[in-house]
């Protein structure tokens, strides 16, 4: 009944088929309540023949029972010989509902004149009485003016999207779409095994010419000389295939204790600690011009291409506006603010587990970010802050680096008659859990002065996933992780991690042993650091040559565990 009541607030039809073993072709008690029930909840039973029959009984025992008998065309019972109950069957009168318009908030550029911008940008006057303005006050101040100007030349505007034609559907496709919809419509009226293979010889020849004509988009795509690396991942992960698993909770409860090493002190009180300077308006001219101009637009819909045209007018305020959230330790309020869109993953895009959110930026607060991560950047570089382990989001490092290591790793071990175990580690939603305190906790330790921590503390609060500062941010928090083995090697790519481990075709079960301590020790660390390793996408690899494998006592590889969860093994050589 709580499923029924449930049915009944969505304002839906509803139907109910089943066997409710209660014959309504007989008078008596169950069959009674069952009518009077379906009258209390005004509820009307379809079926009026007997659905099991024997040779003793005939009883109507299979129901569809509806709210709304208008939709129903036809219903009745159909002898079949795969149980003993007959098929239930109701035919309905349905419409698809029609799909509601989708909207996008726009600036229209249709009368932007670029010149007539940046004449009314200059007569400006940006700053009156700047002394005793703090930051917010100076970039709300600057908004005001910037925006009203902006306005005028490409207002905001609300528009209707429109559906984008499949890019490789030629003319000549959808008149043999239009052919194939016609001959399917006539073979349903005549029943004509000639009209049926005309239908699906057109049917198969539009599937062939779809097949040719997208390999013919793809490859032009992809050797486009104009086109850039964006362009062409672009393309690969539009027509390439996709592989996403569903990520579930980790239960962080299993008893583990802290087995890590606190958070190691690098660095004495006397080392210098990192403090932010000033920037000159030449430093800001070349981050925006760094910037490409086609990314996504903010909330305030002000396009990187819009700065570059009033670059020359806006310069001096706004570089005055950066020293400023510098020099208070303040990040700004507004500039805080995101627009997050679901990017489809795969599945229904109406659940949102199937969409990775995308946070679009205010241009103007990526400027700001890219001054301090330079800053913060040079600092750490120069201290060799980051762990060698770590190749994600660190310059001259890349997946490249990473997979050469772990190459010349498996084929060194190989020379030396040894075996490779690699337990691929992949954390769920990383990104979205990383602890605030616990990271500014280890910023304090890298030697970031207390200015500095205020300025990420401020930073931090309030935001949501996405930002300029945030893979480095990450590879702070996750820079002790390649310490916490005791026996094996981890290295790491952003948020996938490897843990190998060497050893003789004579020690698998000490190895077995040294790689679940390892493993248990890494998800104590991640629990402790309030990180969960997704088990579904954890794997073990062997790697080793066709002899070694052979002679190696390979049954106790599968018994590694996280949790409750077994991490499945693949052997290679």
């Amino acid at each position: 009944m709580s499923n029924y009541s449930y049915a009944l607030t969505l304002k839906k039809d509803i139907f109910v088929v089943g066997d409710l073993n209660c014959n309504l072709l007989k008078s008596g008690p169950e069959s009674d309540a069952l009518n009077e029930l379906c009258s209390s909840l005004n509820l009307f039973q379809l079926i009026k023949e007997p659905t099991r029959v024997t040779l003793q009984s005939s009883s109507l025992i299979d129901v569809i029972l509806t709210s709304n008998t208008s939709l129903v065309v036809e219903s009745g019972v159909e002898e079949t010989h795969i149980s003993d109950h007959f098929l239930v069957y109701s035919i309905l009168k349905l419409k698809l509902p029609k799909k509601l318009p989708d909207y996008m908030v726009i600036r229209s550029f249709k009368n932007y004149s670029s010149e007539a911008f940046k004449n009314d940008l200059e007569q400006l006057i940006w700053q009156e009485n700047p002394i005793d303005q703090g930051v917010n006050q100076r970039l709300d101040i600057f908004n005001q003016k910037f925006l009203s100007v902006l306005d005028m030349h490409a207002p905001i505007k609300t528009v209707k999207i429109k559906r984008r034609l499949c890019p490789f559907v030629d003319q000549e496709i959808v008149q043999l779409m239009k052919k194939r919809n016609a001959l399917h419509k006539l073979a349903r009226q005549t029943l004509q095994a000639l009209d049926w293979d005309r239908y699906r010889s057109c049917r198969n020849q539009i599937k062939r010419k779809l097949r040719e004509s997208e390999r013919k988009f793809v490859y032009k795509r992809i050797n486009d000389k104009n086109s850039n690396n964006n362009s062409l991942w672009k393309t690969v992960r539009e027509f390439g295939a996709k592989a996403a698993e569903e990520s579930k909770a980790l239960i962080t409860s299993y008893g583990l204790t802290s087995t890590h090493p606190d958070i190691p002190h690098k660095f004495s009180a006397e080392i210098h600690k990192f403090h932010f300077h000033p920037v000159s308006c030449d430093v800001i001219r070349k981050i925006v011009c760094s910037f490409p101009s086609n990314k996504s637009p903010g909330p305030d819909k002000v396009s990187v291409k819009v700065i570059k045209d009033a670059l020359p007018y806006i310069l001096q305020p706004f570089t005055d506006i950066v020293n400023c959230s510098l020099r208070e330790s303040l990040f700004p309020s507004a500039w805080k603010l995101s627009e997050v869109i679901p990017l489809l993953k795969e599945g229904d895009h109406e659940i949102a587990k199937n969409n990775r959110p995308i946070s679009l930026l205010l241009a103007a607060s990526k400027i700001s970010e890219r001054v301090v991560l330079e800053q913060f950047t040079a600092y750490v570089e120069q201290k060799k802050c980051l762990s060698v382990h770590q190749s994600g989001n660190r310059k001259l490092h890349s997946t490249e680096t990473l997979n050469l290591f772990i190459s010349d790793k498996i084929l060194k071990s190989m020379d030396d008659k040894e075996v490779v175990a690699v337990i691929l580690l992949d954390l769920s939603k990383a990104f979205d859990s990383i602890d605030h305190v616990l990271l500014l906790k280890k910023l304090q330790v890298l030697g970031v002065s207390d200015d500095a921590l205020c300025w990420f503390k401020s930073y931090l609060t309030g935001r949501q996933q996405g930002s300029i500062l945030g893979p480095m941010l990450f590879n702070i928090y996750i820079n002790d992780l390649p310490m916490v083995p005791k026996n094996g090697n981890l290295k790491s790519y952003v948020d996938d991690s490897k843990l190998l481990l060497s050893f003789s075709v004579n020690e698998v079960d000490s190895a077995a042993a040294k790689l679940n301590e390892d493993l248990r020790r890494v998800v104590s660390w991640c629990s402790l650091n309030s990180l969960l390793i997704n088990p579904n996408k954890t794997k073990l690899l062997v790697f080793a040559t066709r002899y070694m494998l052979k002679h190696a006592d390979t049954g106790r590889f599968p018994y590694f565990t996280i949790g409750e969860k077994t991490v499945s093994c693949d052997l290679s050589h």
